[in-house]
């Protein structure tokens, strides 16, 4: 046995890597193409341009190792099923399940370094790509666009900041909220603002209101008003809010958790939506282990079929769970069905069929 399974690891991994060889080099070609004239107009340096595509690499990984996994399986099963060695292990007492079972440890593994890999690399990632995009390849865009919405900013000394717009050119933010927290992570002040203008050094609020909370979080007092403009501390600079605007793909799971939780203290909704995503940084990674799942009963009960027809299986597979896993996302942050329902529905149900269509090869 070990031989079979080291002889269907090795035609599993082959086709694996060249599969996401292949889907790196497609991304980084179709991108570059896309911004060709950018590059060549802002005569941007081959070192920003190197660094962007190397920081991309985790993140394309991420999204494409479910469609290589599934490429994989279905080819290997594929060549097993020509050439009659699926007919002859069966043939010999080798039960269909024992077949797969390198295919699902496999699974399973890469699943798991998908996870790392998304938790650990792709936050930071994401944060220099974006800020790379912002800074060289979309330079202009921000002179297009002069305002932006819902800038929301979590800071490591306890303080959640978020404005409902930010005009960029005048430096003004609309509706700010300031929360801050104790060591404790309860709230101790809230300030909210109509305005909040940039004078050049520091932020001035304008219809500005002050909440002082106790451990409890009961409101200490009546709150401080001014109606005439007020200085209020806030390190953050313009250029700032930009750069550091807080998105559930620039967070790990643990910094999300904990975003989630303070903010649930001011914007349950938002907070709900967030709650979707980082229930969602669990599941997708287990994406290509559930992909496959569905597709080695399709491919195991298709004896000498074209390479074409299996790929072509593959991708309809791989269609259909992702516009089923985004009906499920939709639904949830809409408050349609719990954050945890949304996330993992799909992987789920996917999973119990493709293990049910198992079960019946097996009969």
């Amino acid at each position: 046995m070990k031989i079979m399974d080291k002889y269907i690891t090795t035609g599993f991994i082959w086709p694996l890597l060249y599969c996401l060889i292949v889907f790196v080099f497609l991304y980084m070609v179709s991108d570059v193409l896309s911004r060709i004239d950018t590059l060549i107009k802002q005569d941007i340096p081959f070192d920003i341009v190197k660094n962007y595509y190397l920081s991309s690499f985790p993140l394309v990984i991420v999204q494409t190792a479910p469609f290589a996994m599934l490429l994989a399986t279905v080819f290997l099963l594929g060549n097993l099923n020509r050439h009659n060695e699926i007919i002859a292990l069966r043939a010999s007492g080798v039960d269909t399940l024992r077949i797969i079972s390198p295919l699902l440890l496999i699974g399973l593994a890469i699943s798991l370094g998908v996870f790392l890999i998304n938790d650990r690399l792709v936050p930071q990632a994401s944060v220099t790509m974006k800020m790379t995009d912002d800074l060289y390849f979309r330079k202009y865009k921000w002179e297009r666009n002069q305002q932006i919405e819902n800038v929301t900013i979590f800071g490591k000394d306890g303080r959640l900041f978020y404005a409902r717009s930010y005009d960029i050119k005048n430096k003004v933010l609309h509706d700010v909220v300031l929360l801050e927290h104790d060591k404790n992570q309860a709230l101790k002040r809230k300030v909210t603002a109509q305005r909040m203008e940039w004078t050049g050094d520091k932020w001035r609020f304008i219809g500005c209101d002050v909440f002082r909370f106790d451990k409890e979080g009961n409101v200490l007092g009546k709150p401080a008003i001014f109606r005439t403009p007020k200085i209020i501390q806030f390190n953050e600079k313009p250029e700032d809010l930009l750069k550091e605007q807080t998105q559930p793909e620039f967070m790990n799971y643990g910094q999300l958790r904990e975003y989630v939780r303070i903010l649930n203290l001011e914007s349950k909704s938002t907070a709900r939506k967030l709650l979707v995503d980082m229930h969602y940084k669990l599941s997708v990674p287990f994406t290509g282990l559930v992909i496959m799942l569905i597709g080695i009963p399709f491919a195991l009960k298709r004896t000498r079929t074209k390479a074409i027809g299996s790929m072509g299986i593959a991708l309809a597979i791989s269609i259909i769970f992702y516009v089923v896993n985004a009906m499920f996302l939709a639904l949830g942050k809409g408050g349609l069905i719990p954050p945890v329902i949304a996330a993992w529905a799909a992987n789920v149900g996917f999973a119990a069929f493709g293990i049910y269509l198992i079960g019946k090869l097996r009969a």
